[in-house]
């Protein structure tokens, strides 16, 4: 035989527990309601055989919910029991007045509320006295008027509060447009300032290095061997302006995303060995080692060699900058069926969590201001913070992607990127 069913409808957890655990021990299913508008809800879902109610409900109290239970066609046979304080006697008029079928009195007798309800499951029903219907449904009317005059207000000031944010929100709205657009403007003029800046330092550049070549070959008449050092060393020096240059000329060309492209098959690991013979004296000055792993078939991809070039020449000269000397640096290959792999680990100074993605940002920087030294393959040589920056945008270009894994400071870093295979 089905249990019982009984609907509570009370906000107090405590009251729930107490009511549920006198309750289902005899054979009752007890299913709760927090507020009176989820006890109508649950009142035409469940059809429950009795339904318990608290008169002091949030959003709809005790009385507007028995009233509107007992207007639903298919609910006006459930029989109601308003559970009410003894301390307000008044309030047992006013429940049977308003539809409630029976009055329990709270706090409950954990001896007697089993039966009480059980006599209600089986037919009690109490009646009021007619006398005082009138002055308790004009009472309870006033009351009501008194909420819906408290809820009017309170939705005015909603809506006066809303207006009031929306207004705050087109202003706020204005502005960040107008600060889209100067945004806009400052980096249309930023990258044309970069543009022309570094083609018009090439032409003086050029006869820069020419005149020195001049000098140094003796042309202009002979020079001794002191003389000879300083020209040398202006000649490194222009040539480290000049690779300043080219950066800025490929941060140009990353804002108008115009990397010229002439691609051919090509494997990662032969790329990244000839960018490392080329940068080998300088980490053998530094003392630093390189492993290399390779897994699998080889990882052969479609790019321009010298974009491929590019992207690892600036992956490995990243880390010689961030390791010190004596440490490891690791490259390693592999593929899938779709994409060819390469990373770069290192055993440098790390990096943490919310630098991560900061890193490939133009001109972004590590360090401090304080480590800058001018060497091109020193301990923490401070470049311009391009790098990274492009390699991303080349990548992207030829439909690739780039991140950087690290276990924060001085735990090391790990640069992983991928290109579609080549078929």
């Amino acid at each position: 035989m089905p249990h019982k069913r009984v609907l509570y409808i009370e906000d107090n957890v405590y009251n729930q527990r107490l009511i549920k655990k006198l309750l289902e021990p005899h054979g009752l299913k007890v299913d709760e309601a927090t507020d009176g508008i989820q006890g109508i809800r649950k009142a035409m879902d469940l059809r429950p055989d009795l339904i318990l109610v608290d008169l002091n409900l949030p959003y709809l109290d005790g009385l507007g919910t028995t009233t509107k239970i007992k207007s639903l066609s298919e609910c006006n046979q459930i029989p109601i029991v308003a559970l009410v304080s003894n301390h307000h006697p008044e309030d047992r008029e006013r429940a049977l007045v308003a539809g409630c079928d029976g009055v329990i009195d709270m706090p409950v007798d954990a001896e007697k509320f089993p039966s009480q309800v059980e006599e209600f499951l089986h037919g009690k029903r109490s009646t009021h006295d007619s006398a005082k219907k009138s002055a308790i449904l004009k009472d309870y009317s006033l009351v009501l008027i008194d909420q819906l005059q408290d809820k009017l207000e309170a939705l005015e000031s909603a809506n006066r509060e809303l207006a009031r944010q929306k207004i705050e929100l087109e202003k706020s709205y204005e502005a960040s447009q107008k600060a889209n657009e100067e945004l806009q403007r400052l980096n249309k003029l930023k990258q044309h300032i970069v543009a022309v800046s570094s083609h018009e330092l090439r032409t003086p550049l050029s006869l820069a290095v020419g005149y020195v070549d001049l000098l140094k070959e003796g042309f202009v008449g002979p020079i001794n061997e002191e003389q000879c050092h300083v020209l040398t060393e202006t000649h490194q020096s222009l040539d480290r302006l000049e690779n300043l240059i080219d950066k800025i000329s490929d941060l140009s060309r990353i804002s108008h995303k115009k990397f010229p492209s002439r691609p051919k098959k090509l494997a990662l690991h032969e790329a990244f060995r000839q960018v490392h013979k080329d940068l080998a004296y300088f980490m053998e000055l530094r003392k630093l080692k390189w492993q290399e792993l390779l897994e699998g078939k080889t990882a052969e991809v479609w790019a321009d060699p010298e974009l491929i070039e590019q992207i690892f020449s600036n992956l490995l000269r990243n880390a010689m900058c961030y390791t010190p000397d004596g440490g490891t640096i690791t490259s390693r290959c592999w593929s899938d069926s779709e994409n060819a792999y390469f990373s770069m680990s290192d055993t440098g100074i790390g990096i943490e969590s919310h630098q991560l993605e900061s890193i490939f940002d133009e001109f972004y920087q590590i360090q401090e201001i304080s480590h800058h030294k001018s060497g091109q393959f020193e301990f923490l040589t401070r470049g311009l913070g391009l790098g990274l920056s492009i390699c991303r945008a080349i990548l992207n270009e030829l439909g690739g992607k780039i991140w950087a894994e690290s276990e924060g400071k001085d735990q090391g870093s790990t640069f992983t990127f991928f290109l579609p295979r080549a078929g």
